[in-house]
C-alpha cells in the first residue's frame, strides 16, 4: 500500500485508514512540490524547503503509524506530487494507493488541479480518496 502525505489533516486521516486492511505493508511517499518544467532535483527545491516540508510532517507520519503498531517504508522526492505519485505506483507494483482530499471546491479545482483526482484518474491500480 502507498499512502501519500503532505503532513495535511486530510493526510493524517489517510494514514489512519491503513489500519482498516489489517497489517499492510506500507510505504509512505512524500512529495516536495517544484516550479513546472524544473529539474527533479534537489537543488530545484528552494533552500530549505525540503526540511520544512518533509522533515516535521514525515517524522509526523511514521510516528503516527509506529502508534498504529504499523511497520513503514518511505519515498522522499520533488516534483509534481500527482506525477510522482502515479511513478512510485508504477515503479513500486502497489496493490492500492491512499491519498487525503483536501475538499476542494470547482473553483479550486480548475485552478489548482486537484493532485487526488489526477491521482486516482491514472495510477495503475486502486485508489482510495480518504476526506
Amino acid at each position: 500500500m502507498l499512502v501519500a502525505y503532505d503532513g495535511s489533516p486530510q493526510a493524517l486521516r489517510a494514514i489512519e485508514w491503513t489500519t482498516r486492511f489489517g497489517q499492510p505493508e506500507v510505504t509512505v511517499i512524500s512529495v516536495v512540490p517544484t516550479l513546472a518544467g524544473s529539474e527533479r532535483i534537489a537543488d530545484a527545491v528552494p533552500p530549505g524547503g525540503r526540511e520544512l516540508v518533509q522533515g516535521e510532517p514525515l517524522t509526523g507520519a511514521l510516528e503516527a503509524l509506529r502508534v498504529l503498531d504499523i511497520p513503514a517504508t518511505l519515498i522522499e522526492t520533488a516534483g509534481n506530487p500527482a506525477e510522482e505519485i502515479i511513478r512510485a505506483a508504477e515503479e513500486g507494483g502497489f496493490d492500492l494507493v491512499v491519498v487525503g482530499s483536501q475538499g476542494m471546491n470547482a473553483i479550486e479545482r480548475f485552478l489548482l488541479g486537484s493532485v487526488s483526482a489526477r491521482v486516482a484518474r491514472f495510477a495503475p491500480c486502486p485508489v482510495l480518496v480518504v476526506r
